[in-house]
């Protein structure tokens, strides 16, 4: 068939150069822009930014939604762009069940996740838990890997009323609540019992034995202490750090909600927030939304849901320089690599 059409296509050409060997070829007239290109108005004016293209592209999407009350724009793209919660990991790290999460490579390096799936998911999270709050519902927050993030698990969780781990996860402690439930008991005890007049029975070597095993109860448990019974809702900051959490919580059927990078997997969690979870920035952004969905239930004041982007200030990172000596070669090559952020 491909000879044929070549063929033909060579015939008409042999037919079209006799005709107008016979008579001059009349000027063709200019061909005119097609409708489609002037008639199609742009979303943002020329020369915007790619912020603003993607607002314009949020908003058109909520504005086409807005029937759907369950549905709100509940944080700004110039917010999460400053967060950086839109940078994935590099290409090679990715899983590709998070392909449905992600728009497009950042110059074949790192992936870029889909800035209004994160807006869509993180609503839908927030919807999640303010209604398990609103039924009184128990909802634990893990985040154990930084210490930033643990910093953040512990004022968040403190401010909205909700259970927090932010030191290592003891294993079993959702699968053998009946014995870290022990454990509680004990630090509960002791607690009182420094605290009341009967401590002046014991020496103060017994004393001091209480105070460290107190301490050390403390660090690991401390913010379950007051949790009676299994949580509803287990909140994760990282899955892939939180892996043994997740794992617990999913044997128990108890949902997880957990803010994801572009190397975990989707189908263990079951309120997914698909966001960049090596920033504090995204962190603590995130966190905040969170406890948010639970403070609003309970009728307390909210941190970032509700407010403008100027009054969001998002946490100062402070990169800490280490100097790393090279001793193979005769003359030490010393170079600085920022290997650690923390913030204020």
């Amino acid at each position: 068939m491909p000879k044929q059409v070549e063929k033909t296509t060579e015939a008409v050409a042999v037919v079209e150069t006799d005709a107008t060997a016979k008579k001059p070829a009349a000027k063709k007239p200019a061909r005119k822009p097609s409708a489609k290109k002037t008639t199609k108005k742009p979303l943002v004016k020329e020369g915007a930014s790619a912020k603003d293209t993607i607002e314009a592209k949020v908003n058109m999407f909520f504005e086409s939604n807005k029937d759907n009350k369950d549905l709100k724009k509940i944080i700004s793209v110039a917010k999460l762009m400053e967060a950086g919660a839109h940078v994935g990991l590099a290409a090679n790290l990715w899983n590709p069940k998070m392909a449905p999460f992600i728009y497009r490579s950042k110059g074949s390096r790192n992936l870029i996740i889909d800035m209004l799936k994160i807006i869509v998911f993180s609503n839908r999270a927030y919807n999640f838990l303010h209604d398990i709050a609103k039924q009184d519902g128990k909802v634990l927050f893990v985040g154990t890997h930084n210490d930033s993030v643990k910093k953040y698990i512990q004022e968040e969780a403190t401010r909205c009323g909700a259970f927090y781990i932010n030191q290592r996860w003891l294993g079993g402690t959702l699968t053998n609540f009946k014995t870290v439930n022990n454990s509680i008991n004990k630090l509960n005890r002791l607690t009182s019992l420094l605290e009341s007049e009967n401590v002046g029975r014991y020496t103060k070597k017994q004393q001091l034995d209480m105070q460290r095993q107190v301490a050390k109860l403390e660090k690991f448990i401390g913010g379950i202490k007051n949790m009676k019974g299994l949580p509803q809702v287990v909140v994760v900051t990282d899955p892939i750090a939180e892996h043994n959490a997740v794992k617990e919580a999913r044997d128990l059927h108890i949902p997880v909600v957990a803010i994801a990078n572009t190397n975990a997997n989707p189908d263990l969690i079951d309120f997914i927030i698909p966001a960049n979870t090596h920033s504090i920035k995204t962190q603590w952004l995130m966190l905040g939304i969170l406890a948010d969905a639970i403070a609003s239930a309970k009728g307390q004041p909210t941190k970032i849901i509700g407010k403008a982007d100027g009054e969001i200030i998002l946490p100062e990172v402070i990169r800490v320089a280490r100097k790393v000596v090279n001793v193979r070669g005769k003359q030490p090559d010393t170079f600085v690599k920022e290997n650690k952020e923390e913030a204020k």
